[in-house]
């Protein structure tokens, strides 16, 4: 008796207390406009979800008008959450008071006989609130006003929207998602019954981890619907006995790299706040077919890399002609941390190797040098700011003779290459080549050296390949672009057409480029392209880069923490995932270069100079230095020893071949090289160090 007393009691403090402060009591903001805080997502060029980021107190919200959510689906929430929602006016005095009797016995809050209503207001205004009398009586005063102020519809529309289904997902449009990967509005019975059971313990009730517990909880709602009218007997058991398969990972990060990189150059203004609950949304330049075919590339292709000792690639795609992302695949999995994954090696520091002497011709071209100049392909040793010399030696360490600036960049010969970077000059170059996106070669111009035209400085392959979309937009440069919300900046002009179209030329002739590639190799396509490769002189990185008229490709293959390739080359490492990713542009849009061939004779030039008259050794020079580096393969550590006429070679008193021209592995220490042909000799010192 005593109980029931102090119950009624505090039962009418309560409702006095309820009549004065009904009229006082401020609404907080979130309730005056009565709209859940949305979360910010970003879409790809073709408004499909890549990714909603999450925030500590919202979690995923996907808004969903009441209209477009299925009968069942309401139904589900009334039954089991607040069957009497349309008829009270806030708050359930039945159910409060049953409450109130239950808490009393239990001597605490074991029951809040809360409305919908009632929840909405904890929902907007915190989740984590502690269930005090105080908060309550707070609760109930709010659920009251809103009650009074807003349409119910809207009330249950927020309500649908904001309540938690565990996992960090707000509202039954991202449960959906989550869960059965499709919209709230294609929802059956059983799926709807489904989700409208988790709200009440979604830690207890979460399907990934305890999905028979869901399921129990699911036949709950089933009943109640049952009960309440809202469905027939045959509807009840057809809705327990079906198989709901659940779908996992709706809500992945899509092209993660990308989003990461949008996420961290994107500033306070960036997205718009159009959507219907005021949501902020992204859409970016990515095109997500385009990336998950360029995606399944290279998982491809990696199967076979793999025993060359290659466990990482890396792809991006731009157009020429807005600067548009619209691929950007920067590791073969972003998951996994044994590669590295989660390094965007589209954004990172590389050597590009000799897939920067693109640039370095058009410089020289700029100047005056023309395609049919000719240079001379044979040893040259040039003296370096330190004093030491410096002998470039070709990829395939052969010697080739006077070739045309034409042969020497399709066949990517480093002697040539290293003559051009000195006609340039290596303080021009570096100021040049920020006109067309590289950032990264930012340091004086001695730091470098003439070795700079073979690629030994680092740079991005997200700007060269942005570079290279200059010479398919005949000479001007679009500014990389990730948000198609922004206007596309003007072109900006960086080398003549005439420079770009001789490039063009030179990179897309496969008769130019055969002598070093072989007539089949990957970068000749059954259409018109222009590319070019690299390889670091370390195996570390391998390139291929080019372009048609309107998309431009980069692709880099390796190891994310420098591990040593074995035995690849840019031409077999790089060049076939470039091959694949350009045949599925051209099958998608049917793009292709459109360029006129150079003119250039490459069949008259003689097989080989005419023999000097003296007998000398033309390599190595007298006192050249050699440096071994113990990190790559022996089998590549080897220089030529070349003479005038045929000879028989002597290292250190030791025969080591016969013939114009012979190979001799190096060695550490200083060595004597003796050539000796009709009883003359020569001889020179060299070091190894």
């Amino acid at each position: 008796m005593n109980r029931f007393v102090t119950s009624l009691i505090i039962l009418i403090v309560l409702v006095n207390v309820f009549l004065l402060t009904f009229f006082f009591y401020p609404l907080p903001r979130a309730l005056r406009s009565l709209q859940p805080e949305p979360t910010l997502k970003l879409y790809d060029r073709h408004d499909e979800l890549l990714y909603e980021v999450l925030s500590e107190e919202a979690g995923r919200q996907s808004f969903i008008a009441l209209s477009d959510m299925p009968d069942d689906l309401k139904n589900a929430f009334l039954s089991i959450e607040d069957k009497d929602f349309y008829e009270h006016s806030g708050i359930d005095l039945k159910a409060i008071l049953r409450a109130i009797w239950q808490n009393m016995s239990a001597g605490e809050i074991v029951s809040g006989g809360s409305t919908i209503t009632q929840q909405v207001v904890r929902n907007l205004i915190g989740v984590n609130q502690k269930r005090t009398f105080r908060q309550k009586i707070k609760e109930s005063i709010m659920a009251l006003k809103i009650d009074k102020f807003f349409d119910k519809d809207q009330i249950f529309e927020v309500y649908l929207n904001s309540i938690y289904f565990g996992g960090l997902a707000y509202g039954v449009e991202s449960a959906s998602w989550q869960y059965f990967n499709k919209s709230a509005s294609n929802l059956d019975l059983a799926e709807s019954a489904f989700l409208a059971g988790l709200p009440q313990a979604p830690n207890r009730y979460y399907p990934f981890e305890h999905f028979e517990l869901a399921k129990e909880r699911q036949k709950a709602v089933l009943s109640a619907i049952l009960k309440n009218g809202a469905i027939s007997e045959e509807d009840y058991k057809q809705a327990v006995a079906e198989n709901l398969k659940l779908q996992r990972g709706a809500f992945a990060k899509k092209a993660p790299h990308f989003v990461d990189y949008v996420l961290s150059n994107c500033g306070p203004d960036c997205g718009s706040s159009g959507g219907p609950n005021g949501g902020h949304k992204i859409i970016t330049t990515l095109d997500l077919g385009m990336q998950e075919r360029v995606e399944n590339i290279i998982e491809s292709d990696l199967t076979f890399l793999s025993k060359f000792n290659i466990e990482n690639a890396a792809v991006v795609i731009l157009d020429v002609k807005t600067g548009d992302i619209l691929t950007m695949v920067g590791s073969a999995d972003y998951d996994d941390p044994t590669i590295q994954g989660a390094v965007n090696i589209t954004t990172s520091l590389r050597q590009p190797g000799s897939s920067i002497k693109p640039l370095v011709y058009a410089m020289a071209f700029e100047q005056g040098w023309l395609t049919d100049t000719v240079v001379s392909d044979e040893p040259v040793r040039f003296e370096t700011e330190d004093g030491l010399p410096y002998s470039p030696q070709n990829f395939d360490l052969v010697y080739h003779g006077e070739v045309t600036l034409a042969e020497a960049l399709a066949q990517s010969l480093n002697i040539p290459a290293v003559q051009v970077m000195d006609f340039v000059g290596v303080a021009s170059f570096l100021s040049r080549v920020r006109d067309f996106g590289i950032t990264t070669l930012d340091q004086p111009a001695e730091h470098y050296g003439l070795s700079l035209a073979l690629g030994s400085g680092e740079v991005r392959l997200l700007e060269l390949t942005n570079a290279y979309s200059v010479f398919a937009n005949e000479g001007q440069r679009a500014i990389i672009r990730f948000l198609l919300s922004d206007e596309p900046d003007d072109l900006e002009s960086v080398i003549r057409p005439e420079t770009a179209q001789a490039i063009s030329a030179i990179l897309s002739s496969n008769d130019l480029r055969m002598p070093a590639f072989g007539e089949e190799n990957p970068l000749n396509l059954p259409f018109p392209v222009a590319a070019k490769t690299g390889t670091t002189r370390n195996f570390r990185d391998n390139w291929t880069l080019g372009y048609t008229d309107d998309y431009a490709v980069g692709v880099w293959v390796g190891n994310a923490r420098g591990e040593v390739m074995e035995g690849v080359s840019g031409i077999t490492g790089a060049g076939p995932i470039f091959y694949k990713v350009m045949m599925m542009l051209n099958e998608m849009t049917g793009t292709k270069l459109t360029v006129q061939p150079l003119q250039i004779d490459v069949t008259s030039r003689a097989e080989e100079p005419a023999l000097p008259e003296e007998f000398r050794i033309i390599t190595p020079f007298a006192n050249d230095v050699f440096l071994f580096d113990p990190t790559k393969p022996s089998e590549f550590q080897k220089i030529k020893l070349e003479a005038s006429a045929s000879a028989e070679w002597f290292v250190d008193g030791q025969r080591v071949g016969e013939g114009l021209s012979v190979l001799w592995p190096l060695e550490r220490g200083e060595h004597q090289i003796r050539s000796v042909a009709d009883q003359e000799e020569r001889v020179v010192e060299i070091v190894v160090r």
